[in-house]
């Protein structure tokens, strides 16, 4: 099964009494989201979500994310191509370059 991870920006109201933690909270709940992080900077959290494929993606940020009391946008960024993660490269010693020829 092929699974499509996006990194969300979020920029929320903080809440009196709570701060940003209530909406983080909820935001952190839902099952697509698989890390989320107060920030500094331009926007407030940034949430790492998984999806069966774009659409379902683009639905969960449309229908459950953008809807939550307290969040003002959302910028949803795709990830394409993994080169490094957990500190492990992908293509360790490969090469994806196409080769040239005179």
């Amino acid at each position: 099964m092929n699974e499509v991870h996006a990194v969300i920006e979020l920029r929320i109201t903080p809440q009196r009494e709570c701060g940003f933690g209530k909406i983080a909270e909820k935001v952190a709940k839902y099952e697509q989201v698989e890390a989320c992080f107060l920030m500094s900077g331009g926007y407030d959290l940034l949430v790492f979500v998984k999806g069966r494929d774009l659409q379902d993606v683009a639905q969960f940020v449309a229908q459950d994310l953008s809807t939550i009391d307290g969040v003002l946008s959302t910028a949803t960024h795709f990830m394409l191509k993994t080169y490094k993660a957990g500190g492990v490269f992908e293509n360790a010693g490969g090469d994806d370059r196409l080769a040239v020829t005179p």
